[in-house]
């Protein structure tokens, strides 16, 4: 039995709240972590440890709260909407009629990029909605850039205030028709590639990244670098050549604090919006591409999708990322 303004609705309740002050976000955020409490409801709170702090000091018992500390919760969005599925799947095992999450996404008004988080902030509006959560997103409104704002009113169906007042966002965009922020490239995209393999197989793509880094890169950063983008390199070529139109285009780039690479073809790429966050359902015509795309995302590794009108790109990131 779901207790609150969640009261009666099915699957998840999506809500951003805007505040100004300390004082703001603990109206916001005290009533919401402990009212579901005696309902049995489990409040699961995944902010820095300043926020963290503040919110244990304001609450009347901070142990009946889950904090959740780890730095890696929100490393990628596709590895975020994983673990919390995990988190749902085990309290609703548990008995749970009801969910509250809240936490703060990656943006620049917290000294993150924000880039990735436009998709995932629309995504569980649909990913989440086999699970009775109740999810507040809390932004400072003096802090937000207005470009991450402006993506906050088109994915939260709700909007409420500091003082309780609740309403529906009427910019609000389902996850099928939601633009997100425009591509932005890497600098390095704009200068000649160290190396540029068409039509090759996805090993030849591996062995020429390998082969890039020594003497550009120091070699322990270039080993952690490599980790993971090897085998995003790998994923990202297959898909291209197996499920792509030719010609399929590998580029990569290096510097000393960072690798980039873009495979691109001239195919459409997925239909589906949710492309890489969540695997494609079995049963669907893009479940191995989507597969390859939901490993790739769940890499140390900043992951851009573009569809353009001569292909669909994959750019992948390791590194210092710029801005």
């Amino acid at each position: 039995m779901r207790t609150g303004a969640a009261r009666g609705h099915a699957g998840h309740y999506h809500q951003a709240g805007l505040y100004r002050s300390e004082a703001e976000f603990a109206a916001l955020i005290v009533p919401f972590a402990e009212k579901g409490i005696p309902a049995g409801e489990p409040a699961i709170i995944g902010y820095d440890d300043r926020k963290s702090g503040l919110l244990r000091s304001w609450l009347s018992d901070p142990s009946a709260v889950d904090f959740i500390g780890d730095k890696g919760l929100y490393a990628t969005p596709a590895r975020a909407i994983a673990t919390y599925r995990r988190i749902f799947e085990f309290h609703v095992a548990m008995g749970a009629g009801q969910i509250r999450i809240a936490g703060d996404v990656p943006h620049p008004g917290n000294g993150e990029r924000f880039e990735g988080w436009d998709r995932y902030e629309s995504a569980v509006n649909t990913v989440w909605q086999d699970f009775p959560v109740w999810g507040r997103c809390l932004y400072d409104t003096t802090t937000t850039p207005t470009a991450v704002l402006d993506i906050v009113e088109r994915t939260h169906p709700r909007i409420i205030s500091p003082s309780g007042q609740r309403r529906a966002s009427d910019r609000y965009q389902d996850a099928l028709v939601f633009e997100g922020l425009p591509y932005a490239p890497d600098p390095l995209e704009d200068t000649p590639p160290l190396a540029e393999l068409v039509n090759r197989p996805a090993a030849d793509a591996r062995h020429a990244l390998a082969q890039i880094g020594p003497g550009r890169i120091p070699g322990t950063t270039l080993q952690d670098m490599l980790k993971d983008m090897l085998i995003g390199i790998t994923e990202a070529a297959a898909n291209a050549q197996c499920h792509g139109r030719p010609p399929a285009t590998v580029r990569i780039w290096a510097t000393g604090d960072r690798i980039v690479v873009t495979v691109h073809d001239t195919g459409r790429g997925p239909a589906d919006r949710l492309a890489g966050l969540v695997p494609a359902p079995s049963s669907t015509p893009d479940h191995r591409l989507g597969l390859g795309l939901w490993v790739t995302h769940q890499l140390d590794l900043d992951v851009a999708l573009r569809h353009t009108g001569d292909g669909f790109t994959v750019r992948l990131r390791s590194g210092t990322i710029p801005g």
